[in-house]
């Protein structure tokens, strides 16, 4: 065999491994990992907001939740044009609050969703679940130890996993091997970012009320 028929067939091989041909389809990636996620029991997340959310005053977040909804971390929220630090606990049917001063404060859990509600999250009627089944025009980017799948959200799905969200949404999702959601990337028409992060799946976690 030529050396120049040899140099062909390296050619050949590259240009087939780089296509994109045998990456796994978008659809089933996120079909598999929405009925992985619906499963989870507890998970570590973030949340980062690049740009301003008239419905989402948080900024950035950080905890732990249950798929019960129960929650406990911390957060960066815009309050009155400020940038407060909260420290807070979501359970039994009760948010408790700390801000960079004083002791807890006791509302309804209710009143967490003015802010940012966590438990939306693993909530298979409108969290990270619904939002990978509902995705539209799914297309793989790359696949390995992690995939990377791009996708159009519907509005009024991903508003309930991101409130006040009225127009449908670019999103780019990051899935482990075992189906996990590591990472969604939603980006909305006027420019804004939100960067929901997933790790820890299934570890113990106990929320407890604050004395």
């Amino acid at each position: 065999m030529s050396a120049r028929w040899l140099l062909v067939c390296a050619l050949a091989l590259l240009t087939s491994c780089t296509s994109g041909g045998d990456l796994p389809e978008g659809a089933t990636l996120l079909s598999k990992s929405a009925e992985s996620m619906r499963s989870v029991k507890t998970v570590h997340f973030s949340i980062k907001v690049d740009g301003e959310l008239p419905d989402v005053p948080v900024k950035n977040a950080d905890g732990d939740l249950t798929a019960a909804g129960d929650s406990k971390g911390n957060a960066k929220v815009n309050f009155a044009g400020q940038l407060l630090a909260v420290e807070y606990v979501l359970t039994g049917g009760n948010l408790h609050f700390k801000g960079p001063t004083g002791g807890y404060t006791k509302l309804p859990a209710a009143f967490a969703g003015q802010v940012y509600d966590p438990s939306a999250i693993l909530n298979p009627d409108k969290g990270v679940a619904k939002v990978l089944a509902s995705a539209k025009d799914a297309k793989t980017k790359s696949s390995g130890d992690l995939s990377v799948v791009e996708a159009t959200v519907p509005k009024d799905v991903a508003a309930g996993l991101v409130p006040g969200i009225s127009a449908d949404v670019k999103a780019t999702f990051s899935i482990d091997k075992d189906n996990k959601l590591k990472n969604a990337l939603f980006e909305l028409p006027g420019g804004q970012k939100v960067d929901v992060g997933l790790t820890d799946f299934d570890k113990p976690v106990t929320v407890t009320a604050p004395q």
